[in-house]
Parts: C-alpha cells; structure tokens; sequence
C-alpha cells in the first residue's frame, strides 16, 4: 500500500468516490453538538455530487447523529467504523452486539463529575442502545476547572478495558467500547459499495490518519483545532471546502493540485 505523502502522481485521475469525515471537515467545528450542522454552500454542491458519485461518511458520531445532516450521503460509517448503512441495510461490530459494562461504568462516572461545563454527549447506536459517549469542553466557561476534571474523567476510563481516543489540540475525547479504525472502515464502504480506485477522503484529525493512508487521494482540513501531523498528501481550510467541491465538480470530478486552495503537504 502507498503511503499518502506518495500519491500527488494519481493526482489527474478522476474521483470516483467522496468519502469525508464529518466534524471539522464539512460541519464547523466550534458549535454545539446540537446546533451542528453541514453548511448550506457545502451542502448544496454535495447533494449534486452525489448524484453522480458515491459520497460516504465516515466518523465517529452516531449513526441517528449523522444521517439526517447528511442526506446527501450514500452510505455512512458511524461510530468509528463499528455501525455502518449503506441505504437501508445497517450493520454493526461484533463488540456492539453486547452492551460492555465497562463502558457504561465510565459513563456514569463522567456524568458525576460533568457539572455545567462538561457535555457528555452518549452515543447511541440505530437500537438506542448507548454503546459510546464523548466529554466535550468547547464550550467551557471556567475552562481551566472544565480541563482539569475531563483531564480526571480521561485517567479513571484509560484504567478500565475501553478505548480512549484523545485528539489533540482539541477539547473533546471519545470512549469506545473496542478499538476503532477509520482506515478499515473506508476499506469495508470501499468493497461494499463496489469501488476500485479513485476514492478521496478528506478530514480533520489524527483518528483520520489510518483512511488517509487507505484512500487513493487524501486532504486534511485546516481549523483552529487541526493537528498538525497528519497522513494526508494535500490540505485546505475549512472555509475552503465548498469552493474547492466546486471546483472539482466543474472540473468533471478530476482533482488538480494547482486549485488554488489547495495546499501541498511538506
């Protein structure tokens, strides 16, 4: 498998796949979960894109999260990976099959300690059942007391046998019952879907790295919260994203690395 970094020489083969990340790559990054939502430029250029290509979500928000902000969408891999829809026919992991009393342990212990200042948002999987949950101190107003108990909440789940997914520079985490991989998620929607080649992916974060490095074409979208060291061959702001699905939809759904958002990754 080619590394990302490698891949600028496929650059002029056409798109055949959208596949995207949905917080910090096509929704804004510094809004309440509730009030989340895909821009309106966004939204109306990928809704003509997917009617001549597949578009996929892949992220870790809950299916019942996801799919109605993205209707665009012909296929969705929530929760990391471990719920996936393609049109009507949902499927799930094998550690969601059985609710992990670890997980809801670390639940209830977050829920004590959240206050006014911690949001602990569950994630629910297409039965209802909570099978996920993420601390978020976005929107912190004594954020250095908000920081100091998500930093109390993280240490008592990483001593419990859950998986913690940290993402830096940013002020959330998530906590899984199993490991998750985005990488492999693109590769199941990938066989699914009846795809070869020409899959882009685009996000935001670090939990990203492993899809980038499975897609044929990777972009990381620059926000206030974007790492830096990401596995991706190009990049754009996020205020870029619109114009440049734009772009590639005018230039017949071929990528070319002179658009002038595009920012080639060192």
């Amino acid at each position: 498998m080619e590394q990302a970094g490698d891949k600028k020489a496929d650059s002029g083969n056409r798109i055949k796949a959208l596949f995207l990340d949905y917080d910090g790559t096509i929704s804004p990054i510094n809004v309440p979960k509730s009030e989340s939502f895909v821009p309106l430029e966004t939204y109306m250029i990928l809704h003509k894109i997917g009617k001549q290509i597949p578009v996929a979500i892949i992220t870790t928000k809950s299916l019942q999260y996801v799919v109605g902000r993205t209707p665009f969408a012909r296929a969705w891999s929530a929760l990391g990976g471990l719920e996936t829809r393609i049109g009507n026919v949902t499927s799930e992991a094998p550690c969601l099959q059985k609710v992990s009393p670890h997980l809801i342990e670390a639940l209830e212990y977050s829920k004590s300690l959240s206050g006014n200042d911690l949001t602990i948002e569950e994630k629910r999987d297409s039965e209802g059942t909570v099978v996920a949950f993420s601390v978020d101190w976005r929107q912190c107003r004594d954020c250095h007391q908000s920081k100091a108990t998500a930093s109390t909440i993280l240490s008592y789940c990483e001593t419990l046998p859950i998986v913690v997914i940290r993402y830096e520079r940013q002020p959330f985490f998530d906590v899984f019952p199993c490991a998750i991989s985005k990488g492999k998620a693109l590769m199941e929607l990938k066989a699914k879907l009846g795809l070869h080649d020409g899959i882009l992916y685009m996000g935001d974060s670090k939990v990203d790295n492993s899809a980038f490095e499975m897609a044929d074409l990777s972009i990381g979208v620059i926000h206030a919260e974007t790492p830096k060291d990401l596995s991706c061959a190009y990049f754009m702001k996020f205020e870029d994203v619109p114009i440049f699905l734009s772009n590639l939809w005018e230039n017949d759904m071929r990528f070319n690395p002179e658009f002038p958002m595009i920012i080639h990754a060192k």
